[in-house]
């Protein structure tokens, strides 16, 4: 920053950021969220056996407190027995009652993982704390791993990102509108009608001070009443009220249980002014997509839209993000690579 250089070799204390204000004092200062840097992840996170113990504490607790048998009982029902112990193989938690050996990262978003578990540790510090994203390619020159292996592994986090965002449900007032993701047509077409571009529904929730809460991305097969209300079911409570234009697709969504708040805008300028953070998010989102993925194949799309949103739904808490991300991960079902070239979940 102007006028104040970090001398190398100190770093600035966490909770503290230098001064921006006049003369460099304590007004200006505000406080930063511990987050943890390059060199803290690669000291912590280097060997497979850190990896495999702090993935253990998230999944089951410091002292296996979460821990709940996934194994069958002669009977075919499953355990469930709580109890359990730690092996010094391959990090196993042996039940206490029917002896299965579980693996911390079975049934997970890991399961059976190729690659060692410090490049996915890598991989979901990058994701989760880069706003930009991370390119296949950077993550594979990175982690010393082929392309197709850097695809997959970021896929799988975006799956599970998808998985966790599934869970959002916004309320309140709510702006809604339809967004265009994709190529530019020929005859410069763009907004509805533009058939050469994926639609996307944008739901942004409205917080008392007018600044934006939680926002929904989707795709939609197409912008219209059907598309959109199904998009508006799943991601937005009954009873909010929707923020919309004057589109006749939007009074259809309301009668489906919600309170309308109509705005006929005439103009993309007044669309803009009138719905500012619908708007505001489409523009980053693309700017992501431009500017680190450079395009993305609409059966792929949600993945990316889920990890966009993601990372802005829990922008207030940015120091525990790789943690969430990793939870986020054991939370989810395994995904093949077929599953994931296809396009299916």
């Amino acid at each position: 920053m102007a006028g104040h250089a970090v001398k190398a070799g100190h770093a600035v204390k966490a909770g503290h950021a230098v001064g921006v204000g006049c003369g460099g004092g304590r007004s200006g200062r505000l406080p930063l969220p511990k987050v943890m840097t390059v060199a803290e992840v690669h000291a912590r996170f280097g060997t497979e056996e850190a990896c495999r113990e702090h993935l253990r504490k998230i999944r089951w607790g410091e002292d296996l407190e979460r821990f709940v048998c996934p194994g069958r009982r002669p009977n075919g029902k499953p355990c469930g027995h709580t109890k359990g112990w730690g092996l010094a193989k391959r990090g196993l938690i042996e039940c206490g009652e029917c002896h299965h050996q579980a693996s911390v990262t079975a049934g997970t978003i890991f399961h059976r993982p190729r690659s060692p578990l410090w490049k996915w540790f890598w991989a979901m510090y990058q994701l989760s704390q880069d706003k930009k994203g991370v390119a296949t390619l950077e993550l594979a020159k990175q982690v010393r791993v082929c392309y197709q292996t850097a695809w997959t592994m970021l896929q799988k986090l975006r799956e599970a990102m998808r998985t966790r965002e599934q869970q959002q449900v916004l309320q309140g007032l709510v702006e809604l509108d339809e967004g265009y993701v994709g190529g530019q047509a020929e005859d410069g077409t763009t907004g509805r009608g533009a058939s050469h571009k994926t639609p996307v529904a944008v739901a942004v929730e409205l917080r008392a001070d007018g600044k934006p809460g939680r926002v929904a991305m989707q795709s939609i097969e197409r912008p219209d009443a059907h598309g959109l209300r199904k998009f508006a079911e799943s991601k937005i409570e009954k009873g909010a009220t929707l923020k919309t234009d004057g589109w006749g697709a939007y009074v259809s969504v309301a009668k489906v249980g919600y309170k309308h708040k109509p705005i006929v805008t005439g103009d993309g300028k007044t669309a803009v002014r009138k719905f500012p953070w619908v708007h505001t998010f489409i523009g980053n989102l693309k700017r992501m997509i431009l500017g680190t993925y450079h395009s993305v194949s609409p059966k792929h799309l949600d993945r990316y839209l889920a990890e966009f949103h993601y990372r802005g739904n829990r922008r207030w808490r940015e120091e525990n993000l790789f943690d969430r991300l990793i939870a986020a991960a054991l939370g989810a079902k395994p995904i093949t690579c077929r599953q994931l070239v296809t396009g299916g979940s």
